[in-house]
């Protein structure tokens, strides 16, 4: 794809790095990426531990923007905070409602965003894990809760800009399964009414848009199971009327694509198979046109098993940074980090073998797949391991990796045996939509 348009925030979220992993920050920016998103997890430490886990975060965003990087801090603002009595835990959700627990929450998020205060920015998280568990609430009532942490931000990092993420929205009109379609069609009209809000939106708050309707497996199948066509939003005129109203940032952020997460539908469950390789590459390109065909100021990836999905964050940067970087240039381009020169061709076509057998394509509707790749030999697993036993990876990576070439082959070849084994993440037998 040729596109005039181009990104000015090219972002992934992920982990604040620890110690040992340091080296991660310099893949992403060999990759292109300009902008980093860190969750705040206080909510899960006790208060007394709070001190302690905000002066970490702290020097870990600081230490993100040396090396040149923007950094925005998600609040998972419908959070309970946990009280004990072990130092960490899950309190769960609550409804924003409850005015008390209300300025309880709020009060923490004061706590998180006066520690961070130096950060680029911060994004208040609609939902998952967050919305009304009660499902009394309204979008209405969601707004109002982004204007009173919009408030806190202006007053505690009034440098900062600041965002509505409007990921699981839905969650604020009855606390419907995202195993439905009403939660998908809910999806698109509560983000069209936030959007809507007076007071909101605007030159000093921005909005990040799922973008489901256009990627994610587990939407297109409730729709395609129901025999419904998904509303693709946002269209290009809707980002163009959030332009006349001078919002900004507007960001689209499609989850779940660069790293295989769990969607909770397919089989096997990641919870078995995470940590493997993965190649979304024809996806990923998808996805990044959708976000340049719509003029997004940027798309934001996810990586929460870096180790195991360095192609697809790789390929994700490389193709918001060029509107006509193709999927197979991006097999090719990371073939060649891993494996030698003699070998580098030998690794592209086992490498385009896993991507014609995804997980995501897998879990889609047929009629939601793009086509494979080409590639003839080879066709079956036992050709790809032979493809995979002729190569030989780099002592030395040309650009910092998350972890050596040998681990990275290896992580190749038991995706390999998986895909042999049928472990090819289609859809769950036993999945059935609760329209």
């Amino acid at each position: 794809m040729s596109s005039q348009h181009r990104f000015t925030t090219i972002g992934i979220y992920v982990q604040p790095p620890v110690a040992g992993q340091e080296h991660c920050l310099d893949f992403y920016k060999a990759c292109g990426y300009d902008y980093l998103e860190f969750c705040d997890t206080g909510f899960g430490h006790r208060p007394d531990r709070l001190t302690e886990y905000y002066a970490g975060f702290a020097k870990s965003l600081t230490e993100a923007q040396k090396k040149g990087f923007r950094v925005w801090i998600l609040l998972l603002a419908g959070m309970k905070q946990w009280k004990g009595p072990e130092p960490q835990g899950a309190a769960g959700t609550f409804g924003t409602l409850d005015r008390n627990m209300l300025n309880e929450r709020l009060a923490y998020i004061r706590l998180a965003v006066r520690s961070l205060k130096h950060a680029d920015g911060f994004q208040f998280f609609a939902g998952d894990p967050g919305g009304d568990p009660e499902g009394r609430a309204t979008v209405a009532d969601c707004a109002a809760f982004a204007r009173e942490v919009r408030q806190i931000v202006r007053e505690e990092a009034p440098a900062a800009g600041f965002a509505v993420n409007l990921w699981a929205i839905a969650e604020w009109a009855g606390f419907t399964s995202p195993f439905t379609l009403d939660f998908w069609q809910k999806q698109v009209a509560l983000s069209k009414a936030a959007v809507a809000q007076s007071d909101l939106l605007g030159p000093d708050c921005g909005v990040v848009f799922s973008m489901d309707n256009y990627y994610r497996s587990l939407t297109l199948r409730c729709h395609a199971d129901a025999g419904v066509r998904p509303e693709l939003y946002p269209r290009a005129h809707d980002i163009q009327a959030l332009r006349r109203r001078g919002v900004k940032p507007i960001y689209g952020w499609p989850y779940f694509l660069v790293d295989e997460c769990d969607d909770g539908f397919i089989t096997p469950n990641n919870v078995v198979t995470k940590g493997q390789a993965g190649s979304e590459t024809r996806y990923i390109r998808a996805i990044v046109d959708h976000g340049l065909a719509l003029k997004l100021d940027g798309l934001v990836a996810n990586a929460s098993f870096v180790a195991a999905e360095p192609l697809n964050v790789y390929a994700f940067g490389r193709m918001c940074r060029d509107a006509n970087f193709s999927p197979e240039q991006a097999l090719d381009e990371f073939a060649g980090l891993i494996a030698t020169d003699e070998s580098k061709a030998t690794l592209a076509r086992a490498l385009r073998f896993m991507d014609n057998h995804s997980n995501w394509q897998n879990s889609l509707p047929k009629a939601y797949r793009l086509p494979d790749f080409p590639i003839g030999d080879p066709t079956d697993p036992d050709a790809a391991l032979k493809l995979l036993d002729a190569v030989m990876p780099r002592e030395q990576a040309p650009i910092p990796l998350p972890e050596p070439p040998a681990a990275y082959l290896a992580r190749v070849r038991q995706r390999v045996l998986n895909i042999k084994a049928g472990e090819t993440g289609g859809p769950n037998p036993h999945f059935r939509p609760q329209n």
